[in-house]
């Protein structure tokens, strides 16, 4: 891999952390908004971001992240109780801040060469 493709995937990483965290706090809102009697519009945020995270999760080398972002999408589909979805969005938060916590790696893609 050049030195400019290695420098291209590492701004590519930290970007996708920042939205990682923004995605958190906009999960953490959006149950508030739940909370406070505004199912419909917290549960539309939720699922939106977990569409999102299941699409760019295996990506970024966070497989950690894909089943409990897609369990959360299909579960605001099916019309699940408002309180398992809470639940699982609540550890699809935890799954967010330990991926955070640890840090992301150069996903696999970025060391496949190209002739």
């Amino acid at each position: 891999m050049t030195d400019a493709l290695k420098v291209r995937t590492a701004r590519l990483v930290a970007a996708y952390e920042l939205r990682l965290d923004k995605d958190k706090s906009e999960l953490i809102s959006s149950l508030a908004a739940v909370r406070d009697g505004n199912t419909a519009g917290g549960f539309e945020i939720v699922r939106y971001i977990a569409h999102r995270l299941v699409g760019s999760a295996r990506l970024f080398g966070c497989e950690d992240l894909d089943t409990p972002a897609r369990t959360v999408e299909q579960m605001v589909d099916s019309g699940v109780e408002p309180s398992l979805i809470i639940q699982a969005v609540n550890e699809l938060v935890e799954r967010i801040d330990r991926t955070l916590l640890i840090g992301l790696q150069q996903p696999d893609w970025s060391d496949r060469r190209t002739d």
